[in-house]
């Protein structure tokens, strides 16, 4: 019997101390009620709204060049980030300015590593107290700035601060050990390939990040969330004779290393992208400009609807930039915002965001989150485009029309769906209506853009149809002109669709998942040559490589 009643007090006690926020979530809790109890600076008003976050991630890099590693690093940081606002959530210190950042103060202080109740605490204080001063100092100014309008607060270009329920999301993640000797003799082993190859600066790095975001609110939210992403990025880069550079990319991207593909997997694939690019190099170069239909095939469809949706000048995102009090707008202001309710599309089109859609046709969708750095869930559909119509853009807390929304999208686009209603059973299909399309515009050829990855450097591989056999020929080194919602007027896709996982920039990036057609038939787009200098090299020494 006191054995039970020792278990069942076990358990009562680990259960408690399960539910308890850690100490980095109690320090900014903490931090967060005192700020808005004593936050006052002279006659200034107080906060009405303050939040922190805090990043503890682990990042592993390693990077190896001709079997050797030249870089492999373990870095465990704590990156801070806050909010202050001040006045109220329909006027404060954003209201009226689109500068929203505070630069540190020479006391700023970085969160300790160790769990230091205190020490974190203090962090916070630092830059919690920075940030309010000037947030103080600039609500009077727009309250002046108000004044002096001498009109309703409705009737003046500003920006609010949505109202949004608190939400409390704490999980926990059973990170497998990571064997960081493995991973560097793996690199070493898939790198050997280049040593007697004729591209000796390829480079293989390998980036995986874990650990948790925390995010916590005066108004009670509180998000411990975990984050858990790896890339496998190779790079191989040659020359030809005539000494123009050529060069392939691949990445893996995964939510852990142990879902990357298999090494003897790894050593195929890039044995058969050497093999690829020592073909490419003995084609001819793409030297035209051509108008007219593209066919999209494979994981080029996914980089080319992020390149148009997401990465143009007509982003499906809000911007919430405002003018100035005369009117004077220095920021160019998304056109898509004006174009809500609008046709920009060819109507056989529509765009959802799926934030929660985890896994698509067996593919794991490494885009999908719970919720955004704001605190703020995502709907599980978001339409942005129906029919060729704009409905929506993606947007976080920040407000500056009665149309926007705050639909947690503050981190990017997430999982992001195309689906086109003109569709053709078979990739055949689209091609002869490629080369019909061709034809009847009086062009000499036609193009098909197949499996690239051009979203990284903008240049990518073609292949001219001839419109009377259907006979390919492969060229390489184009790249788009210029982009624009106007290439969407004309589309067609095939049945099937496919998911794929794009990696955002910089080794620290997240990923946006697409689901789109396996095939997308473009009615018009521009593609040209890509200048690439020739450069070659006088060798006086002989590469100790080569011998």
């Amino acid at each position: 019997m006191k054995m039970r009643l020792f278990f069942l007090i076990g358990i009562a006690l680990s259960t408690a101390a399960f539910s308890q926020p850690n100490v980095i979530q109690k320090a900014m809790q903490d931090e967060i009620e005192r700020s808005m109890k004593e936050l006052q600076l002279d006659s200034l008003q107080k906060p009405c709204y303050v939040s922190c976050s805090i990043d503890d991630i682990t990042m592993y890099s390693i990077t190896a060049v001709l079997g050797g590693i030249v870089n492999s690093n373990e870095l465990t940081s704590r990156t801070k980030g806050n909010r202050v606002l001040v006045g109220t959530y329909e006027l404060n210190d954003e209201s009226l300015d689109n500068n929203l950042f505070s630069t540190p103060e020479m006391n700023d202080i970085p969160v300790p590593l160790d769990d230091d109740y205190l020490g974190v605490r203090r962090a916070l204080w630092v830059s919690i107290d920075n940030v309010y001063k000037n947030a103080a100092h600039q609500h009077a100014k727009n309250v002046q700035t108000w004044k002096e309008q001498k009109k309703p607060l409705e009737e003046i270009p500003h920006r609010v601060f949505a109202k949004l329920p608190a939400v409390k999301i704490q999980k926990d993640n059973a990170f497998a050990p990571f064997d960081k000797k493995q991973w560097e003799s793996n690199l070493r082993q898939l790198t050997q390939r280049f040593i007697k190859s004729a591209y000796p600066t390829s480079t293989l790095s390998f980036n995986y990040i874990r650990g948790y975001n925390y995010f916590e609110s005066s108004e009670g939210a509180s998000l411990k969330l975990p984050a858990e992403r790896v890339m496998l990025q190779l790079a191989i880069v040659g020359r030809t004779e005539e000494g123009e550079l050529v060069f392939d990319q691949a990445v893996w991207a995964a939510s852990q290393p142990s879902e990357l593909p298999s090494l003897q997997q790894l050593e195929a694939d890039i044995e058969q992208r050497i093999k690829k690019l020592d073909e490419q190099k003995k084609s001819a170069r793409f030297d035209d400009d051509y108008t007219g239909p593209v066919l999209m095939e494979g994981s080029s469809v996914a980089d080319f609807m992020s390149s148009l949706l997401f990465m143009g000048d007509e982003a499906l995102m809000f911007d919430n930039n405002i003018p100035g009090p005369t009117g004077f707008r220095s920021e160019i202001r998304n056109p898509m915002e004006t174009k809500l309710g609008k046709n920009v599309a060819a109507a056989s089109l529509t765009v959802k965001a799926l934030a929660h859609t985890k896994s698509h046709k067996g593919i794991k969708l490494l885009g999908a989150f719970e919720a955004d750095s704001e605190g703020v869930v995502p709907p599980n559909e978001l339409i942005l485009i129906d029919k060729g119509i704009v409905k929506d853009l993606l947007n976080d807390r920040s407000l500056t029309s009665s149309t926007q929304t705050a639909n947690g999208h503050r981190d990017g686009p997430g999982v992001i769906q195309v689906i086109v209603s003109e569709q053709y059973s078979r990739q055949k299909q689209l091609k002869d209506k490629l080369i019909a399309q061709a034809k009847a515009e009086g062009l000499d050829y036609a193009i098909i853009v197949r499996n690239e990855n051009f979203g990284r450097t903008g240049m990518f591989n073609v292949y001219k149809v001839n419109l009377e056999t259907g006979a390919e020929e492969f060229q390489r080194q184009a790249r788009f002109g210029a982009l624009a919602f106007r290439n969407l007027r004309k589309i067609s896709a095939t049945t099937e669709d496919a998911a794929y996982n794009l990696p955002g920039y910089g080794a620290e990036g997240g990923f946006t998942s697409y689901i789109v057609p396996q095939a997308l038939l473009i009615g018009e787009v521009e593609i040209v040559q890509a200048e690439i200098p020739l450069y070659k090299e006088d060798e006086f020494v002989k590469s100790p490589l080569k011998q």
